[in-house]
């Protein structure tokens, strides 16, 4: 027996799983300086306002260097948190600070929410297609994915009914809806407000939480996305957001919006990972900086998004 046999035969049931990332594979091309890649999500962060950036970074060492060098908690900066609700009340989200869990971006977010629910064999509702990212996680906790047809007004009511319906006659369990209503990756489809309100009630009625990420909803060029899913339902719904796309995705700062009765399990479940300790202070009191200073509002940021858009819509 080889030495790589001696081991392959002691790995875990859930390393079947686990394959190569289709997000590592993207950015290896994406990455190529001839190639505007519109797969990734990547930012065109030759628009950032860079100098404004190294001075915030530079006066965060020096006058708080000793907390933002250091570790932190599962949870996140309390003033992080409040900020995070100034950011979701643009769309229509009132919430509480001690509901908010920042994250290591919204994919630790996603990755938490897994493993706190999926057990071997459920079944998790998604678009199709969804986000890569997403499946990946989905597919490392050995869940199953339905998928649900969208058209030009985001996921079809009536074929998330009858996918619900297949499912548990098939004796299957459900365990979430996961969604991206604004500007859909990869699709690009924004989800109609009638739709999501109905989307709302028939997850309600038959009695399946929603996982709503929603990295893309203050991106909207012509007019402001929908209120999000969270803000018409607080108990049904956790919202996940990230700072990637608003600021700039190096930063690894997300959060989730969890119902209080999660809380406490989500909290736990990302202390009980190392990468909780690993998320780094220093870029959570950047954040807390940028949106002092009205980042995510402000001309900078406003002509940084809209260059990324126009550089792409040029090619």
């Amino acid at each position: 027996m080889t030495e790589v046999e001696h081991l392959t035969e002691r790995y875990a049931q859930r390393t079947l799983g686990m394959h190569a990332s289709e997000i590592r594979s993207l950015f290896a091309v994406a990455s190529r300086p001839e190639i505007v890649s519109l797969a990734g999500g990547m930012p065109n962060l030759s628009a950032l306002p860079m100098e404004m950036m190294g001075t915030l970074v530079e006066k965060l060492v020096k006058e708080h260097g000793q907390e933002a060098l250091q570790y932190g908690s599962g949870q996140g900066h309390p003033k992080l948190r409040e900020q995070i609700l100034d950011v979701m009340a643009l769309e229509g989200i009132r919430a509480h600070a001690d509901d908010v869990v920042v994250t290591t971006g919204s994919q630790q977010a996603l990755d938490l929410i897994s493993r706190i629910f999926i057990d071997p064999g459920d079944v998790v509702l998604a678009e199709a297609p969804s986000y890569v990212g997403a499946l990946g996680t989905f597919q490392q906790y050995q869940a199953q994915v339905v998928h649900i047809a969208l058209d030009d007004h985001g996921l079809i009511p009536e074929a998330l009914r009858e996918a619900i319906r297949r499912v548990r006659f098939s004796g299957r369990k459900i365990k979430f809806l996961y969604l991206i209503p604004n500007y859909q990756n990869p699709s690009g489809v924004l989800l109609s407000a009638d739709r999501r309100t109905e989307i709302l009630e028939i997850c309600r009625s038959e009695k399946i939480f929603i996982v709503e990420d929603n990295p893309y909803g203050l991106l909207g060029f012509d007019r402001p996305s929908p209120n999000a899913m969270r803000a018409e339902d607080s108990e049904n719904v956790i919202y996940l957001g990230s700072f990637s796309k608003t600021i700039a995705p190096g930063l690894r700062v997300g959060w989730a919006l969890v119902p209080q009765a999660l809380r406490e399990k989500l909290v736990i479940a990302s202390e009980s990972r190392f990468s909780a300790l690993q998320t780094s202070r220093k870029w959570l009191y950047l954040a807390i900086s940028l949106i002092n200073r009205g980042a995510i509002r402000s001309v900078h940021f406003a002509n940084f998004i809209k260059c990324d858009a126009m550089r792409c819509w040029n090619r």
